[in-house]
């Protein structure tokens, strides 16, 4: 099986930034590649929060999926619960907070799959139905008011970095954290941690979803009579 070398934190046959050498099969590639495979955009350097500008969009593997992020997220969180691990397949979930309103599909239908949580509350993961990638969550409901979407599933993921991580206390020993970023042993206080614009932002997106809750009650009982 033939393998592509990659070096410099760059592989020159995707285009894709990488952070060290790696020996890769790409036997998957030219006409052995499967006629439904879509690669997904290239990835840019990754930028500062406070430089980037909406939208940020991103998507499953295959491509299949395609979601757009309309503004900047609320807030931007690492959390390092074993739940998160064992979802992810990885040391920590990376989430930014974007209210409903300010989220949509662009492309496909994405399926969603309810998971168990340790306080028994419903945890919706919204994923592409070929692929199966994971690219963000919904609590509640699936009609929630904020989309917990997955960095990692943007194209500029290093757009992104977290304002915080939380529960550390499940964190693995071998990760250090880098002492200039919010760590909290559980969950954060919102209202002593998020930007005043963000949480002004959830108030107004919880107000717009509590509005179109009434809405859909009251067309559900003008049907009934």
């Amino acid at each position: 099986m033939k393998s592509h070398r990659h070096r410099a934190g760059f592989c020159t046959a995707h285009g894709l930034s990488l952070s060290a050498w790696f020996d890769i099969p790409t036997s998957h590639l030219g006409s052995g590649m499967p006629p439904s495979f879509v690669m997904p955009p290239k990835r840019m350097p990754g930028k500062s929060s406070s430089k980037v500008e909406p939208p940020l969009d991103g998507g499953c593997a295959c491509g299949a999926v395609r979601y757009r992020l309309h503004d900047l997220p609320m807030f931007v969180h690492c959390c390092h619960c074993t739940r998160c691990q064992r979802e992810t397949g990885g040391p920590f979930a990376h989430h930014a907070m974007i209210e409903f309103s300010k989220f949509s599909v662009l492309q496909g239908e994405p399926e969603f799959v309810l998971v168990p949580t340790d306080s028994g509350g419903k945890h919706w993961v919204a994923r592409c139905p070929t692929c199966q990638s994971a690219m963000w969550n919904e609590h509640g409901t699936k009609a929630a008011i904020t989309r917990y979407v997955r960095v990692g599933t943007l194209d500029t993921p290093g757009a992104l970095p977290p304002q915080a991580h939380i529960f550390t206390r499940s964190k693995q020993p071998w990760l250090v954290l880098p002492d200039d970023i919010p760590s909290y042993r559980a969950y954060y206080d919102t209202s002593k941690t998020w930007p005043a614009e963000s949480l002004e932002r959830y108030k107004v997106a919880k107000s717009a979803r509590a509005a179109q809750a009434k809405a859909s009650r009251a067309g559900t009982k003008t049907r009934a009579s």
